[in-house]
């Protein structure tokens, strides 16, 4: 079994990363850790030669990586096989892409505690996962003031 965790760095995601460390543990799971680095408008409203697109690039990368280190320190007890990844581009398509790619069995993910109207009018990286995903996806709930 695969159950592949798409993180960023909240109190949320740890709440995800622990749930699926106790499923994981149950089924022999091998445990991916995703993480995306958002394609940011100022990267994308700039040509590539932009002065500040390497540096914002390079910031991104290494906060990735962080949280990536994060995690895997948290892990280092878990008896099964732990991936950690990172990639570039839009959250929703890359953790939907991946999942199918990988042919993982299961999604899990915090919510990001968005309220009703925010979440109406800007959609979240989990409902769209939720919509767009061939894969079971388990969101772990969690509220805006846990993840401050």
């Amino acid at each position: 079994m695969k159950i592949l965790i798409p993180i960023d760095g909240s109190k949320i995601s740890q709440k995800a990363v622990a749930t699926a460390k106790k499923i994981g543990e149950k089924f022999d799971a091998k445990l991916i850790i995703l993480t995306v680095i958002p394609e940011t408008s100022i990267i994308e409203q700039y040509p590539s030669n932009f002065p500040y697109t390497l540096e914002i690039e390079k910031a991104n990368t290494e906060r990735a990586e962080y949280v990536l280190s994060d995690v895997e320190k948290e892990l280092a007890d878990y008896p099964y096989e732990v991936q950690t990844i990172y990639t570039s581009g839009n959250p929703s398509q890359q953790i939907t892409k991946f999942a199918e790619e990988q042919n993982v069995d299961l999604i899990v993910m915090g919510n990001r505690g968005l309220g009703a109207f925010s979440r109406t009018l800007l959609g979240s990286v989990s409902n769209k996962v939720l919509n767009h995903s061939n894969v079971s996806v388990l969101v772990v709930k969690g509220d805006i003031e846990s993840d401050k």
